[in-house]
């Protein structure tokens, strides 16, 4: 009989020791998902501040020539192509690093704020650029659609986009395209929307011309036409 007891209770501290050892599993497993989720946002925050650092350079170093009637353009376009090719390469992490996190959700979501407002900056001084550099012939494009990455509640802004990514692969540094998410609660996406009247989503935008303006689905052949002054069939 004593040695029956003495069996259950072994087989009782077996089942706390291995209650114990699953809790502390399960902790460490949260705390390395906590610390991996850390690491991938402040990279990600680190890498957009200093692309915007650069183009705060950049941005200075156009007034420069500006105001000294200095005609050198090529150093700002190739500045301009790596901090692009940068902000194009951030949306793939961003959306990675989103959809592996579990505990900084709401902080990506003000990272991708931070990417949006980033990326229409890029878009105001490419348009700058393309003015007063008469060698920058580059096409620009406004993607205006309801949220960055994965528009789940738009069948249209996802085959649109796709068409974007095609294009812009054959493209190159020759098309640069910027996301204007509708959803996104900010004023100067607001201001945006108006100036160009948008009443439809997707709608895109071809360099800065209200007139070239593509709305709902398009093909890689409709926006090719459209950037290129002619009547998608």
């Amino acid at each position: 009989m004593k040695d029956l007891s003495e069996m259950r209770e072994v087989k009782k501290y077996r089942y706390l020791f291995a209650a114990v050892l699953t809790l502390l599993i399960f902790m460490l497993g949260v705390m390395f998902s906590n610390l991996m989720d850390d690491k991938r946002y402040s990279a990600l925050q680190e890498d957009i501040q200093d692309d915007n650092i650069a183009l705060e350079s950049r941005q200075l170093q156009l007034s420069y020539l500006q105001s000294d009637n200095v005609e050198s353009c090529s150093g700002l376009e190739a500045g301009l192509e790596d901090i692009v090719r940068n902000y194009n390469d951030r949306l793939d992490n961003l959306q990675n690093y989103e959809d592996r996190s579990f505990f900084r959700s709401d902080d990506f979501e003000s990272m991708k704020n931070l990417y949006v407002l980033s990326g229409l900056r890029y878009w105001m001084f490419s348009e700058e650029l393309k003015e007063q550099c008469d060698d920058y012939d580059v096409d620009t494009v406004l993607y205006f659609t309801t949220q960055i990455g994965d528009a789940e509640d738009c069948d249209a802004c996802g085959y649109t986009g796709e068409q974007l990514s095609l294009l812009k692969h054959e493209y190159g540094e020759d098309l640069l395209v910027f996301t204007v998410p509708t959803e996104f609660d900010d004023g100067f996406v607001d201001v945006l929307k108006s100036q160009y009247n948008i009443t439809e989503i997707p709608t895109i935008i071809a360099n800065q011309d209200e007139d070239k303006r593509l709305e709902g689905r398009a093909s890689t052949q409709d926006i090719d036409a459209l950037l290129n002054g002619e009547v998608a069939q």
